[in-house]
């Protein structure tokens, strides 16, 4: 509050959609990095994970595409979880410039637990998250941000709340952050 007794901050019932979608991101990303900063990994850390655990061994620029970043952007990252042991990096063979990422063991066991974390978050917020889940991602559609054309988005004003979402993208089709923070 300031001298004359009214407070500068804006009702957050008047924030702009971008606002209120950047700010409930940013807080979903620090409550998520507090969870797993017990693992040793932070969300971007954990992304990264995923895809090496689908993909087995990747060079360095598929990742970052896979990631929906710039592969320059994607180096930091890398070292820090290189340094952590959760992944190990080899140069090709055939291209000295070229390295693939793959995970370690220790990065499999980070993997397996950040999802057992996550399995039992998920549960615990079942209902609300599927009506978010899908709401953002009709946004997103909109916004032309995923894979999926906007003649695939649900009209939201005759969407069943209650219903179950078997449309589900994956995390990455729905990461846009800085992916720096490791």
């Amino acid at each position: 509050m300031t001298a004359t007794g009214r407070d500068n901050t804006m009702d957050i019932a008047q924030w702009s959609t971008n606002r209120l979608l950047n700010t409930a991101a940013r807080l979903s990303a620090n409550r998520e990095n507090e969870r797993l900063r017990r693992l040793g990994t932070t969300h971007a850390g954990l992304l990264t994970l995923k895809v090496l655990g689908r993909r087995n061994s990747i060079n360095q620029v598929e990742l970052a595409r896979e990631l929906h970043v710039q592969a320059q952007t994607i180096g930091k990252l890398l070292e820090r979880l290189e340094n952590r042991g959760l992944i190990e990096r080899t140069k090709s063979a055939d291209d000295r410039r070229v390295f693939f990422v793959s995970l370690t063991p220790a990065g499999e066991h980070i993997l397996k637990r950040a999802q057992a974390m996550e399995e039992e978050q998920g549960s615990n917020h079942e209902a609300s998250d599927a009506i978010l889940r899908r709401e953002l991602i009709a946004h997103i559609r909109d916004l032309g941000g995923s894979p999926g054309s906007r003649e695939s988005r649900p009209n939201l004003r005759t969407v069943d709340h209650g219903a179950t979402d078997n449309n589900d993208v994956t995390e990455q089709d729905l990461t846009e952050q800085n992916l720096t923070a490791g």
